[in-house]
């Protein structure tokens, strides 16, 4: 995609078309305050963009539609916008019309067929960026992820505030969401990435969502107070003391527990244990009570000496406070001399009865501090103890409960059956253990394999996922990419005699900078002075990017804006006596962009704005626009026939 014109429209349906060639070096040259930065804004407006940037002025008071004609590769777009209206900073109504022939429109067939974000996905989809958009849920609401023409045309951009920043590269990358948006979409556009990897990492948060939802829901599920918790247990205890399970207490996984109890009932019958061995197993059940019950009061007493201490803590710091808030006006007066103790630090009297000396009172607040400083640090530990405390009590009075369950249940089989044989009331006891498991499973273990699954199935996701998007098999690519952009930077740097460009320069894509290597390690542009290092480095980071684009076809448009880069070597009334030595490294950054240029022909077009006028050939021949004297961007007869329509305003 490379720009053929972009055309401005007025209310009176008059049209200024600023016409441009692609595939070439496009200069667009001229005195101050003629409109040549703001070409660059026009694009990105008509590209999308969400707020438009215009400087107030003729033409934010004329144009009422901007527009600009695309050559594609097999077609043109004329993508087209609304102004905003006053006290507005965009508009969503856009148009965009395809067509081999198509040239700028007259003003009587522009009408919205479109929104701005439709806009920028088909322009986008013509250059071969491919669907990688989803919606991720962030927040309070959804948020969009994924590579789209937006995204690319920050790489093609270079404002005249932008282009000299020793602190940031890219455009726009001064808002913190645009610079993140570069870091998640730069190794897309180098191809480093897959172009549904924005999709898949937006995958990889939710099933990571899921996975934490799941492991909570099961985590719940299987909280030991829990009733049927308790029942469980209770029958594995029941099940114990009859020989049926080996085990004393039952496993922490509740679905094992749940099959081995349902295995054991229904397997086979068993040699029953004796009746001294049966009774043996109820003793120590009931010894296990007993044990239980000294734990929770031991649990008890040290939670009744935590809460204790908590209050004596508590009172004590609020008494402290006082003499501390009186003490603290110590630090207003200037520390004494040795021979002060008997002076008042006030009024310079002499005491007839010396006060405590200010080093006294001063260790008295420092040791009263300290005291504090260490109360307030041990509080977290007391809350994390008396947490810890909470649940080592929660589990225990489960398990009690279980056993004295457990113990009731047996009590009641042989109290219901003792007329029956012991073969018998064993019989009967595996019968009952098996009808309470069943309805135990119908309700608690139908969840619990249910909620088991999920986790399953969630963790499965999150593996492959991460497999999938391993960020250290994605850097390696990055930084393979990377080699001939750097390659070509370091020459060009070498070329133009910029400093460390001999050394070995390198783009850092986590930091969004360049980076110099030196005898010191690597050092980032924002460290090397002066303001013709800033700005060829920021030029020959992008005309090595997009010669690598070119090479390897990637979907970024073919264009480059640069915007005054010649201000750091001409700036406004300088006169530091190089004017000549200035002007030299100006035009060699121009003409390797010319070169450039010219080696990637027809396939990269380059537009630059500044108020150089060189006379070499080939930059004569670059020069599309020259707007001097009365030749600007906005007509001047445009801004006179608005103006008087304008008086009736400000007198309103």
């Amino acid at each position: 995609m490379q720009l053929l014109a972009l055309i401005l429209y007025n209310a009176d349906g008059g049209r200024r078309v600023v016409s441009f060639r692609p595939g070439a070096l496009n200069v667009v040259t001229g005195q101050s305050a003629t409109g040549k930065s703001t070409l660059l804004e026009i694009f990105e407006y008509c590209t999308g963009s969400k707020t438009a940037t215009f400087p107030i002025g003729p033409m934010t008071d004329t144009v009422v539609w901007y527009a600009a004609l695309f050559q594609l590769d097999t077609t043109r777009a004329f993508a087209a916008r609304p102004a905003p209206g006053p006290g507005k900073k965009t508009v969503e109504q856009a148009m965009l019309r395809f067509g081999p022939d198509l040239e700028p429109l007259p003003y009587t067939d522009l009408a919205p067929n479109t929104d701005r974000h439709t806009l920028r996905q088909r322009l986008g989809r013509f250059i071969g960026i491919e669907e990688n958009h989803s919606i991720t849920p962030r927040g309070s609401g959804p948020s969009s992820t994924g590579a789209h023409l937006g995204h690319a045309t920050l790489l093609c951009l270079q404002g005249q505030n932008e282009i000299a920043d020793r602190d940031h590269l890219f455009h726009r990358q001064r808002d913190r969401y645009v610079a993140a948006d570069l870091k998640q979409t730069l190794p897309y556009f180098l191809g480093a990435a897959p172009h549904d990897q924005a999709r898949k990492y937006a995958q990889l948060n939710a099933a990571r969502s899921r996975l934490k939802q799941a492991e909570k829901d099961l985590e719940r599920a299987q909280d030991p107070s829990d009733t049927a918790h308790i029942a469980l247990a209770a029958l594995w205890h029941e099940a114990h003391a009859l020989n049926l399970v080996p085990a004393p207490a039952p496993p922490d996984d509740h679905v094992q527990a749940m099959q081995t109890l349902q295995d054991a009932v229904l397997s086979p019958a068993t040699e029953p244990p004796c009746a001294h061995e049966e009774d043996q197993r109820k003793l120590d059940l009931e010894r296990a009570c007993t044990d239980l019950r000294e734990q929770l009061r031991a649990l008890a007493a040290d939670r009744r000496l935590l809460l204790a201490e908590t209050a004596a803590t508590d009172d004590y710091t609020a008494s402290a406070r006082i003499p501390r808030g009186r003490l603290a006006s110590l630090h207003l007066i200037p520390p004494p001399q040795d021979d002060d103790a008997g002076t008042c630090v006030l009024c310079g009297s002499v005491l007839p009865q010396p006060d405590p000396s200010i080093t006294t009172l001063r260790s008295s607040l420092d040791r009263l501090q300290r005291q504090m400083d260490g109360i307030d640090a041990i509080r977290p530990a007391r809350r994390a103890a008396l947490e810890a405390l909470h649940q080592q009590t929660t589990r225990l009075r489960s398990r009690l409960r279980a056993a004295e369950h457990s113990l009731q249940a047996l009590a009641q089989v042989d109290q219901t059956n003792e007329h029956l044989p012991r073969p018998d009331r064993i019989d009967f006891a595996r019968g009952r253990i098996h009808g309470m498991l069943t309805a135990l499973q119908r309700t608690m273990g139908a969840d619990l394999a249910r909620l088991s699954q999920a986790r399953d199935t969630a963790r499965a996701a999150v593996e492959a996922l991460e497999a999938e998007l391993d960020p250290h098999t994605q850097r390696k690519q990055v930084l393979a990419r990377l080699v001939p952009v750097n390659r070509d930077i370091t020459l060009w740097a070498h070329q133009l005699q910029l400093e460390h460009g001999s050394q070995g320069v390198h783009l850092n894509l986590d930091l969004l900078t360049v980076e110099f290597v030196t005898d010191a390690g690597r050092i980032p542009l924002s460290r090397l002075g002066s303001g013709q290092n800033w700005v060829g480095y920021h030029v020959l980071a992008h005309l090595a990017l997009h010669r690598y684009f070119v090479r390897q076809r990637r979907p970024v448009p073919r264009i480059l804006f640069l915007d005054q880069p010649s201000q750091v070597w001409f700036p406004p009334a300088a006169h530091n006596g190089d004017d000549h030595g200035d002007a030299l490294a100006a035009e060699r950054l121009f003409q390797l962009v010319h070169e450039v240029v010219e080696d990637l022909a027809p396939e990269l077009q380059v537009i630059v704005c500044d108020h150089v006028d060189f006379p070499a050939p080939w930059f004569q021949e670059a020069i599309v626009h020259q707007w001097r004297r009365s030749e600007k961007l906005v007509p001047v007869h445009w801004a006179d026939a608005a103006s008087p329509r304008s008086l009736p305003r400000k007198a309103r």
